[in-house]
């Protein structure tokens, strides 16, 4: 881990972008030609609504005009319209002058799938500059779809508890012993009859969703490198494995998240083996060439090939095929990993799939990326994974380097920047980055604190598998003689979990967070921050609970104003109760701990 003066760590999250002068450069890329990137007003649009179509142009070429082709019966008859200039406004980033543009869509009834491409048009000629790919082509240009569905989250995403294993790390099952665990780069041995034989144990935590990383057939122990999507991998068990798990975790009231890759597969799949030994093959289409057979990877790793999921490709229909798949065995949700590679066409494509197999089907991807870029995935994923709150979490309780103040300043905006229907899976670590408790410094305080700010907080709380022994590393991901991800991937200590009094915390968080029903539309209003004394103090709207946080290592002594002269709150946690009188409630706070009071 790195540090940007005294200010806030930088872990890599999001691949330096948070510091400025590498998001200049990522900005000024992003805004120079003809863009769109699928943004629209409103983010998700409604059936029956008219839809605001948004592009901008710099001044790197002079456009005289946009426009805009869709349809509604996949291209078999074409609708074309024009952009009118909107605002014009100056960017000192670029350097340059950005146009505004859009152009309103008629209403369209439920169900129908809408597609369409933008073109800019160069004076005194006919040719045209296609949005975001600046294709020359309109066989080539991007494509973007809008899918008049119903809301595209269901009612249990918003109550869900989420327990992330990492397969292979998490059980062997069955009186098993670890396959190895003297090389983490390497298989361990864990399988799926593992996973199902701790559901009780997960359930106990007051779980009620577990998301699995990769099952699907894959030559690494991560399973991000798929060589059969509709295959488990043999090293994880049967499909009957996976059946069973299934139906013990819908038994228990478990619902099963799946990790779904669709951006690249395996270099050992045998489409692209056939693809990269003969040009004429008939799964050539399927893959991204540079020159054949120079192939597009993710992010360069030669081992995972990039898949072409434009409209028409084969390779998509395989993919929205095995989402079908799963969805018919029981499956309740996807998390959709590096959801930013694929077109954004391909993600409309896929929750209208997943939609139409199981109405109640929770889709969040990963888009480690700036919050208006996420906020344009509304229309079509459910949400996605908080790497914004992530990063705020770890640097306010982790590392200790973010000020409450700015937490507080982070959590005032940030829910309120989302539509109201994306949701937003909160974390504090996962199989990417540093865990939190050695980022803490082994600090079960700074974990337990932080917790306890992640299961209050709007967004259905993610927990990764180990957090309850507490499972620490041995190197820093990014530091000399460390291993990669794999640091943070250490095989699961039952003995010490068994010991530990964090699955009892956990539990009991859950059972507050159902109890007061926080939630996606819950609000905290902020009461009170000193960054001198390190306390903040949260406020629920009806002022019926208080959380308050002491992030200093001394006792700290409040003084709270109630609306009403005197009356009762209870510690929800520990069961303590403090009366008050004359509109004055005194308490004293432990070091590094946090409180929710609830008016009686």
């Amino acid at each position: 881990m790195t540090f940007d003066g005294d200010i806030s760590p930088v872990e890599y999250i999001f691949g330096e972008l948070d510091q400025p002068q590498n998001a200049a450069i990522w900005l000024k890329k992003r805004l120079s030609g003809v863009h769109h990137y699928s943004q629209k007003s409103p983010d998700a649009p409604i059936p029956n609504n008219a839809v605001d179509i948004k592009v901008t142009t710099d001044t790197g070429q002079v456009y005289d005009k946009i426009f805009i082709w869709f349809t509604t019966d996949e291209w078999q008859h074409t609708q074309k319209a024009s952009f009118k200039k909107q605002c014009l406004v100056w960017n000192s980033i670029t350097w340059s002058y950005i146009q505004e543009w859009q152009v309103t869509l008629p209403p369209q009834p439920e169900g129908v799938m809408l597609r369409y491409k933008i073109g800019a048009k160069i004076p005194g000629s006919e040719e045209m500059i296609y949005a975001d790919n600046q294709s020359r082509s309109f066989d080539e240009a991007t494509h973007y779809s809008i899918w008049f569905g119903k809301d595209n989250n269901p009612a249990w995403a918003s109550v869900a508890t989420v327990y992330q294993i990492f397969v292979d790390r998490f059980n062997p099952g069955d009186g098993k012993e670890w396959a190895q665990t003297s090389d983490i780069r390497k298989h361990y041995g864990g399988r799926l009859a593992g996973g199902t034989e701790k559901l009780p144990f997960i359930r106990e935590m007051g779980f009620n969703a577990i998301w699995l990383t990769p099952i699907f057939n894959s030559p690494s122990h991560h399973g991000y490198d798929t060589t059969d999507y509709f295959r488990i991998n043999p090293r994880f068990g049967t499909l009957e494995d996976f059946k069973a798990l299934i139906a013990e975790a819908h038994r228990l009231g478990i619902r099963v998240i799946l990790d779904f890759v669709a951006n690249h597969c395996s270099h050992n799949h045998p489409f692209f083996e056939d693809a990269l030994q003969n040009s004429d093959s008939a799964y050539h289409d399927w893959f991204v060439w540079k020159n054949w057979p120079e192939y597009e990877s993710f992010f360069n790793v030669g081992s995972m090939p990039k898949l072409n999921l434009a409209y028409g490709s084969p390779a998509k229909d395989h993919l929205l095929e095995a989402a079908r798949y799963w969805l018919e065995l029981g499956v309740d949700g996807y998390r959709l990993d590096y959801a930013y590679g694929p077109e954004h066409d391909f993600w409309v494509d896929f929750r209208r799939v997943c939609t139409t197999v199981n109405p109640d089907v929770w889709t969040f991807g990963e888009l480690v990326l700036p919050a208006d870029i996420q906020a344009g995935y509304a229309d079509a994923l459910g949400g996605s994974l908080d790497f914004l709150l992530a990063q705020a979490m770890r640097a306010t309780f982790g590392s200790q380097t973010w000020k409450l103040s700015k937490f507080a300043g982070f959590i005032n905006s940030h829910y309120q920047y989302f539509h109201a229907n994306h949701s937003l899976p909160g974390f504090i670590d996962n199989h990417d980055m540093d865990r939190f408790y050695t980022i803490a410094e082994d600090d079960q305080q700074r974990l337990k604190l932080a917790l306890l700010m992640l299961y209050v907080l709007p967004g259905p709380p993610i927990v990764y598998y180990g957090t309850e022994v507490p499972l620490s590393q041995t190197h820093m991901l990014h530091e000399g003689g460390g291993l990669g991800f794999d640091e943070a991937r250490l095989e699961m200590d039952w003995q010490s979990a068994v010991l530990s009094d964090l699955p009892g915390y956990l539990r009991k968080l859950a059972d507050i967070r159902t109890e007061f029903a926080f939630s996606r539309k819950y609000q905290w209003h902020l009461n009170l921050v000193d960054d001198a004394q390190q306390i903040m103090v949260l406020a629920a709207q009806d002022g019926n609970q208080y959380l308050l946080v002491n992030r200093s290592k001394e006792n700290q002594a409040l003084s709270l104003y109630m609306d009403k002269s005197n009356g009762v709150y209870r510690d929800v946690l520990i069961n303590t109760i403090y009366p008050f009188d004359d509109h004055r409630l005194e308490i004293t706070l432990p070091p590094m701990s946090g409180m929710i009071l609830s008016r009686r």
